[in-house]
């Protein structure tokens, strides 16, 4: 009799993402626009974990552009360290 086959198995860890930005130009209440997002991170099984407001372009972009600073500050700390 042959014994079963065996085989290795490998397994993903699950990723997790982080969105940094803003959406913009809709047309929407932010109940709405929370409503659809949420529907779409579950009707593909995931999972959401954060903070949303509503904001003007110009505060998005004045965010965004500080964050990228802040990341190319530690990063010239991080090589002269």
């Amino acid at each position: 009799m042959k014994s079963p086959k065996s085989f290795n198995m490998v397994l993903y860890p699950k990723k997790t993402i982080a969105i940094n930005g803003a959406i913009y130009n809709i047309d929407i209440t932010h109940e709405q626009f929370l409503e659809e997002f949420m529907e779409w991170v579950e009707v593909n099984g995931w999972s959401f974990l954060g903070v949303t407001e509503v904001t003007t372009e110009a505060k998005a972009s004045d965010d965004l552009l500080t964050q990228f600073k802040a990341e190319q500050e530690d990063e010239e700390n991080d090589r002269n360290n």
